[in-house]
């Protein structure tokens, strides 16, 4: 992967900081409304500098290299019992109905897109009662939930950190735009949360680019059901750089996760601090109080790119319950097998020295609950990570991003039924680890002792066709959808969907269902692709599934397309 800079990292013993600290927003503020931004912008320019933008600047924040790492730390309070891997080569009939295929932001959209060279998207969407508001990289749109039109004028898209203008010229959330981006619609109260990170580009001495302070969260919280009105505005300012920022909605706080890192100002070397994790005060923000919230970071390598738990449906979780995370050990181990980590994080803003980040059943802080997959689980392209998805035309390949849990960690309450968490992962194909893979796993009962992995397979068809950079969900009936990328030497950058039925035998998925054929291939060096995408379901009827992820259409550096597609199980009413 091409960076700017070298990337180190501090071993996982060295990374201890266990202790809750409270965190301030150091600005606050209320938006104007999207359709004003639009209107005084009818065609939005190219910010300066963003994320990963590789035709401008050649900057590439980290996304995971374990030079350098030692083993995890040991040391959790219960473990599961292994996890054995099913693997399904047989591609059968999912009985679903694609009921909306809309174009995203990207090439071909709305007639207005400029290829920005800009990589990856970042693709992230939330659905509402009427509309999507969909995000890719550095630009925002709101679109009508029914006929998928921009609901914005002008282009029908605004630059993303217009929306922390009210911030002030002082702000570097609303001076600087580098995607990252994560948003979401709070169901229990009606609101769009949006959240990126920010910081400032500066120049090493040996000529090298980096981020340097200030480094801020960015959220916003609408104050109205509709996406396109104002906001509650904060910014968060934090030590070192977020990266890969990761958001969960909760009844009691809004919780982003993040890899931390710090800079060398003389050759531009990124050094991994610790990931950290806050929980920020969900009533506050809605109401448009100066909301506070408790972190913890610092945190050892085994917490890479923790994901947090993510409400679907009307069940609440049980009174007091804890948000659950998701991590696992692929960043600090060279072979299998492999152990996924659940966390849970309980916030006291009263008594914030009270907020715990431990396995919740009476282990120290950070004592977690392993979960062991079994030996033949290998992560694709290499257990690090790293770029191995062929495509047509090119002897370019593009990253797989294996090391970590994929957003979303879909939570529900299915009342006697129980709990679930839903998420994917890339992972080598029959024990092939120069291959992508898409895994599925469900984690039912994640609040006993100990939880059931009850669904972990892996679609691997012998087809040769890569299946990546996934994000799944659930319905009301507990029935699971997911999405994910496509790509062989043979199958241009598409797009498709697969599930299963909750009443399906253990590990049986239905089959695939392509949504959308690629006709082009991603001719970048940087060989980045995602970083993620997302599924989510649909708060009006509990039952349709919404995915948005990338494309290609045509063979090109960055000339990338994204999608939006529902659809929900013939037996979901």
């Amino acid at each position: 992967m091409k960076r700017f800079f070298a990337l180190t990292a501090l071993t996982a013993a060295a990374l201890t900081a266990q202790t809750p600290t409270v965190i301030t927003p150091s600005a606050t503020g209320v938006s104007d409304t999207f359709a004003n931004y639009s209107r005084a912008n009818p065609l939005i320019p190219s910010a300066p500098i963003f994320e990963d933008q590789e035709i401008a600047n050649q900057l590439y924040l980290p996304k995971g290299d374990r030079t350098g790492m030692s083993a995890p730390v040991t040391g959790p309070l219960v473990a599961t019992p292994t996890s054995t891997m099913a693997i399904q080569t047989a591609n059968g009939t999912l009985p679903a109905t694609v009921s909306k295929n809309f174009v995203g932001l990207g090439t071909g959209f709305n007639g207005t897109w400029v290829v920005q060279g800009l990589l990856p998207p970042d693709t992230t969407m939330a659905i509402g009662l009427t509309q999507i508001v969909q995000w890719v990289n550095i630009k925002l749109t709101v679109l009508d939930k029914t006929t998928g039109a921009p609901l914005l004028a002008g282009s029908g898209y605004v630059n993303a950190n217009q929306v922390w203008a009210g911030l002030g010229g002082g702000s570097v959330c609303a001076t600087q735009n580098q995607g990252d981006p994560i948003l979401q619609f709070d169901r229990m109260a009606n609101r769009w949360v949006l959240s990126q990170f920010a910081f400032t580009i500066a120049k090493a001495t040996n000529g090298g680019g980096y981020p340097a302070g200030p480094y801020a969260f960015c959220v916003a919280v609408s104050q109205t059901s509709d996406a396109t009105g104002a906001y509650n505005l904060y910014q968060y300012t934090v030590p070192r750089l977020p990266d890969y920022p990761k958001l969960g909605v909760w009844p009691d706080a809004y919780y982003i996760t993040s890899n931390d890192y710090s800079f060398s100002t003389t050759d531009a070397t990124a050094s991994y601090q610790g990931s950290r994790v806050c929980a920020f005060d969900r009533a506050a923000m809605i109401a448009g109080a100066a909301a506070g919230g408790v972190c913890f970071s610092g945190l050892s390598a085994t917490h890479f790119a923790m994901i947090p738990g993510d409400i679907e449906g009307p069940l609440l979780p049980p009174p007091n319950a804890p948000n659950y995370l998701i991590s696992g050990d692929w960043f600090t181990l060279n072979a299998p097998p492999y152990t996924l980590q659940m966390r849970r994080f309980h916030v006291d803003f009263a008594t914030p020295a009270n907020s715990t980040l431990t396995d919740g059943l009476g282990g120290a802080s950070d004592s977690f609950v392993a979960m062991p997959l079994s030996s033949n689980v290998v992560g694709s392209c290499g257990d690090g990570g790293g770029a191995c998805v062929a495509q047509p035309g090119t002897t370019r390949l593009l990253d797989s991003l294996s090391m970590r849990a994929m957003y979303r960690l879909a939570y529900r309450n299915q009342g006697s039924r129980g709990e679930m968490l839903t998420f994917t992962q890339s992972i080598g194909r029959l024990g092939q680890a120069n291959f992508a893979g898409i895994q599925l796993l469900e984690i039912r009962n994640p609040g006993a002792n100990p939880p059931s992995v009850y669904t972990n397979v892996n679609f691997a068809p012998a087809d040769g066709t890569n299946r990546w950079m996934g994000s799944a969900a659930t319905d009301k009936n507990g029935n699971i959808g997911f999405g994910y990328s496509v790509s062989s030497s043979t199958v241009s950058p598409g797009l498709r969907v697969n599930g299963r039925l909750r009443t399906d035998i253990r590990n049986q998925l239905r089959g695939e269902l392509n949504v959308q054929t690629g006709s082009g291939s991603q001719t970048s060096t940087a060989q980045r692709w995602g970083d993620y995408s997302t599924m989510q379901i649909d708060p009006s009827d509990d039952c349709t599934f919404w995915f948005t992820s990338e494309y290609m259409v045509n063979t090109s550096s960055a000339d990338w397309a994204t999608r939006i597609v529902a659809f929900k199980f013939n037996s979901c009413q």
